[in-house]
């Protein structure tokens, strides 16, 4: 959800006086009230004017509330008081502070003459002449007003204006307001209403500024509505020179951690079409079409429907909602960018729900309703799975796809058989297959599974198992009909074998270093024997998967090396006998250091393990293909090829992460195809990736990432990707961000050559007065084979 920060704020003490004081430090209290301490030079009581007098260095003081001043009267009669000379009130974080103040304790109205507000939760600073206090919440500036979220006496920004108005919790008014940048002038408005809302308040958002050569000059204005505590909503008005007016909305509710939901929709009415030529519409703009595919797209109704829902339900069942329902193939590729894209709207979803969108060039696309429940070794499953071929709807075309309309499946992991040393687990599905064109019908799945771990040798762990695919299917309709076969209930049973045979080797090196005082490595060869007989299966439905002859011997090895690092002291005891122990802390005498080192050994020592380092290799080989006789074209190839990874996770200050695939042939003597990905970050935010992919006879390509930051106030970003077998780029970005303390200023340029669109993206924010958070892409985000850290 956007965030937003408070507009205005202002606290100012409601100090109560009542009886008398006679000395230079006293206590003031009422019957309903806490006490209050003054601390003075002097302290003086005058009973005619029933009037306090403080002077000197006064302090007046009640909970987390502070009033400092050189001189305060206080009139206990009619509530009114006064300070002067350097007056500062703290209440909590917030402070304000000012010449002269005249407050009347009892009602809380009154003045503050040359003062400065500074309320911590939205860091703003409110200033003026004379800050008069109205009401409770209410404060009112006449002249020489201004506000600003930025430190120091020179602000970077500040909204200047007169006859000042604003409630917390209420909103603001200025009139003849100016925004300053520095000590210049930017923008003027003779009448501004704004709220000043210290929750969530209805108004306008950051509006976002784009060029593109296939849109034209884009303005994104969006509109933030808090309709209540758990719901909100945001409008989107989105003009694009060369297509038109989009219009988008999101609307989201939040009941409970587990009970939430967003829907979005987007909808235009495009000005150009792409049916395979260039075409120029009246103004003379140049449209190129979407290049990333053969197919037209004549409509200019487009819109785009996405929707997320997760509910609770009684007996511990839980719901979760996926749509995702587009007008066309391109809409998704032509409008990834901006407040409601592909690329925010996938993030968000990601974020709040863990479950994101189909990719954006994906032309089926998945509907689904699911209700769960989950036991501690069981969990049941139903779904509503509706496959959305956008090309065969949009085209008119026949819909061949299979459609889940319901899928029931119920499952159990692996767990003992009472008190036998055999295990077992479960499968199990029903399934009613529909389509608009092709064959229907129904399946019932059931694949249980015994296992039986023991130990070889007292040295390797073998895991014999034996399982079950029993499947019934009927066809309640077959397409075309003189397909059909005998409308009964047919049945599959096949049986698999399998038996795993592993062990583990490891030795623990002994390295004493600073952080790290031992590594381990530990090797675990492993063979899966794996076997599935031939059973005539000629006849299944085309909606009914085959479970192919299976004969193998699969073997792989496995290398991990672990570090075990000391941990820091995490208590002051902790840190104050380590410290003395090594000499960091100076004991008083000798027999303290002897102390401290016999008190700390007899502490248990805390380490942290970290896998820093993983190879593996595998293959497998077929026995079926062993025996068969060779191809007529060719030799017999049982051996797979050999697969390879390598994980690296290094350092910890500097993070350094690796992760390597490859796959070679041992008959052609070459790889078949490899790939990498490096990761780099340190302490100062600066992170670089490089996602290297290579498969023969297909494709490679490179996609490289790097984010800096140039300055305290300046990062770079840089995005390339490179199609090295074709030698053509894909994707160029590149952006610069500049951020102060209390603003920022944004840029950046896009070429996409996928979609023939180069994009120019432009935003300032002055922070407290709105920041939309974009989603902004960094490093290590996004990609499918990029590594988690060990």
């Amino acid at each position: 959800m956007p965030k937003r920060v408070v507009f205005f704020g202002i606290l100012v003490a409601a100090v109560l006086f009542s009886s008398p004081a006679r000395a230079g430090m006293d206590t003031i209290s009422k019957e309903s009230d806490l006490p209050y301490h003054i601390k003075a030079d002097s302290l003086d009581y005058d009973e005619i004017t029933m009037t306090y007098r403080a002077r000197g260095f006064v302090t007046l003081a009640r909970g987390d509330q502070f009033l400092h001043a050189d001189a305060a009267d206080f009139n206990e009669q009619s509530g009114d008081a006064k300070a002067w000379g350097n007056v500062r009130f703290f209440s909590g974080k917030d402070w304000l502070t000012g010449s002269r103040m005249e407050i009347n304790m009892d009602d809380g109205t009154g003045t503050v003459y040359d003062g400065t507000v500074f309320i911590e939760e939205s860091h703003f600073y409110i200033r003026g002449d004379e800050i008069k206090k109205t009401g409770k919440d209410s404060y009112y500036i006449k002249d020489h007003a201004s506000l600003t979220t930025c430190d120091g006496d020179s602000p970077d920004w500040q909204i200047t204006g007169k006859d000042f108005k604003v409630t917390i919790e209420g909103y603001g008014t200025v009139k003849h307001a100016a925004l300053w940048a520095k000590s210049v002038p930017v923008l003027y408005a003779p009448f501004i209403l704004f709220p000043a809302k210290i929750k969530r308040q209805t108004g306008l958002l950051v509006p976002l500024v784009l060029y593109s050569n296939t849109n034209g000059f884009e303005y994104i204005q969006p509109f933030f509505w808090a309709i209540s505590e758990s719901s909100d909503a945001t409008f989107y008005g989105h003009y694009m020179a060369h297509r038109g007016f989009k219009h988008g909305g999101e609307y989201r509710y939040v009941l409970s951690p587990g009970a939430k939901g967003t829907a979005m929709y987007d909808f235009l009415y495009d000005k150009q079409i792409d049916d395979g030529t260039t075409p120029v519409d009246p103004q003379g703009y140049y449209y190129e079409g979407f290049g990333g595919d053969s197919e037209d797209r004549l409509n200019r109704k487009r819109w785009w429907f996405r929707t997320k829902s997760d509910w609770e339900l009684p007996a511990q069942f839980k719901a979760k909602l996926d749509l995702d329902l587009v007008s066309d193939q391109d809409f998704l590729r032509e409008f990834d960018t901006g407040y409601s894209g592909y690329e925010i709207s996938n993030k968000y979803f990601e974020k709040e729900f863990g479950r994101g969108l189909d990719d954006k060039t994906d032309t089926v696309r998945l509907n689904q309703l699911n209700l769960n429940r989950t036991w501690d070794q069981f969990s049941l499953n139903t779904d509503l799975l509706w496959y959305d071929d956008v090309l065969a709807r949009i085209h008119h075309r026949d819909d061949t796809t299979l459609q889940r309309l319901p899928s029931v499946s119920f499952s159990g992991s692996k767990q003992k058989i009472l008190d036998s040393p055999f295990y077992f687990d479960l499968s199990s599905s029903l399934n009613h297959y529909w389509r608009e064109t092709g064959t229907r019908g129904y399946t019932v799945d059931l694949s249980p599974k015994v296992y039986y771990p023991t130990t070889v040798f007292r040295c390797f762990d073998f895991e014999p198992s034996v399982g079950l695919h029993e499947t019934l299917w009927q066809a309640e309709e077959y397409d075309p009909p003189s397909a059909r076969k005998e409308d009964q209930l047919r049945s599959r049973e096949i049986y698999d074998l399998q038996a795993d045979l592993s062990t583990e080797i490891s030795r623990v090196f002994d390295i004493r270093g600073s952080t790290i005082d031992k590594i381990r490595h530990a090797i675990r060869p492993q063979v899966v024997y794996t076997y599935v007989p031939d059973v005539e299966q000629g006849d299944l439905p085309d909606f009914v998967s085959s479970i192919s002859e299976t004969n193998s011997l699969s073997y792989s090895v496995l290398n991990t090396f672990t570090s075990r690092r000391i941990q820091k002291a995490d208590s002051e005891r902790e840190a104050e006998l380590e410290a003395k122990t090594w000499g960091a802390w100076p004991a008083d005498t000798p027999e303290e250091t002897s102390e401290a080192d016999e008190e700390q050994e007899s502490l248990p020592p805390k380490y942290s393990y970290h896998d820093f380092c993983r190879i593996s290799l595998s293959q497998t080989y077929d026995i079926l293909t062993a025996r068969h006789p060779p191809p007529a074209d060719g030799e017999r190839r049982p051996f797979s090829d050999i697969a390879g990874r390598l994980e690296l996770h290094l350092f910890q200050s500097v993070d350094l992460d690796f992760v390597g695939n490859a796959t070679w042939s041992p008959y052609d003597g070459e790889y078949k195809s490899y790939d990498a990905a490096v990761l780099f970050s340190n302490s100062r935010g600066d992170e670089a990736s490089l996602d290297y992919r290579y498969t023969q006879d297909s494709s490679e390509s490179i996609l490289t990432r790097v984010f800096v930051n140039l300055f305290d106030t300046l990062s770079a970003y840089w995005e390339h990707e490179h199609n090295l077998k074709d030698r053509k780029e894909i994707k160029s970005v590149l952006g610069f961000t500049y951020e102060p303390q209390c603003w920022s200023f944004s840029l950046r340029y896009t070429h996409d050559r996928t979609t023939n669109k180069r994009e120019y993206f432009f935003q300032i924010s002055l922070y407290g007065l709105g920041k939309y958070d974009l989603g902004e892409y960094k490093p290590g985000e996004g990609s499918d084979t990029w590594m988690k850290k060990g």
